[in-house]
């Protein structure tokens, strides 16, 4: 029987007697249909794995005694920075979701020239905690015991420049012959790819990305929706270079 996995910013510590706040009580009872007695696992980003028990739910909150430490093992080596172009909500949270699967270790949404969608500045922090929240969701799917770091939006300047320091830096365009297999390097343990809107990548973009040593890779013949594209390109670097296959 699967044990469930319940993300939490708390410090965890075996022999600890740790309270949930009312959001993870409500998911536990109703969602989950736990009750005391039932084994949990709990975890915090700290890279391991928290195995206790429910003591009880009571007046909206879950106590959970904690009496074993895992540390767990299933994070890539190849660190994984993606830079995704903005986009509304539903395709936002499928692309968080399915890079934090696969093994991305940091993701920061972009800004580019084609992007239809803003965010008033009043909202960034809302919007934050929010993918934010489903990076996390993930996380307790997939067993990572690792957080993700999800980094503000920013332009696609101010994209580029903080890539300066990748070992690799990739730009997911169609219409050319590149591909991760025509590439020479052996041995990648960072990388950063930059993953184009819907209308694709401008001109400008392409040379300015060109200019911060960016190599442009294509993802096969066909042009790909935004979360297919990241989907592939973070399978096909951790196949190539990472923990898939």
């Amino acid at each position: 029987m699967r044990i469930s996995r319940i993300y939490t910013p708390a410090n965890l510590n075996t022999g600890s007697d740790v309270c949930l706040d009312a959001k993870a009580y409500k998911h536990t009872k109703e969602v989950l249909r736990l009750k005391s007695g039932d084994q949990v696992v709990l975890f915090n980003g700290d890279g391991f794995d928290y195995l206790g028990v429910i003591e009880k739910l009571a007046k909206k909150q879950l106590h959970i005694v904690l009496n074993e430490k895992i540390q767990l093992d299933n994070e890539s080596a190849l660190f994984i920075h993606l830079l995704v172009p903005l986009s509304r909500s539903d395709k936002m949270d499928w692309c968080l979701q399915k890079a934090t699967e696969l093994g991305v270790a940091k993701i920061t949404p972009v800004n580019t020239e084609r992007v239809n969608f803003t965010i008033p500045a009043d909202r960034i922090d809302k919007k934050m905690h929010h993918w934010q929240a489903v990076i996390n969701s993930a996380c307790e799917q997939s067993g990572r015991a690792r957080i993700p770091v999800l980094s503000e939006p920013v332009s696609f300047t101010r994209a580029l420049h903080n890539s300066s320091d990748n070992q690799l830096k990739l730009v997911a365009s169609p219409g050319n012959d590149n591909s991760l297999t025509t590439l020479s390097e052996q041995k990648i343990t960072n990388c950063a790819c930059l993953i184009g809107p819907e209308g694709g990548f401008s001109t400008t973009e392409l040379t300015q990305a060109a200019e911060a040593e960016f190599r442009v890779v294509s993802l096969g013949p066909r042009i790909l929706r935004l979360e297919t594209a990241v989907v592939t390109m973070s399978a096909l670097l951790q196949s190539r270079w990472g923990d898939i296959g």
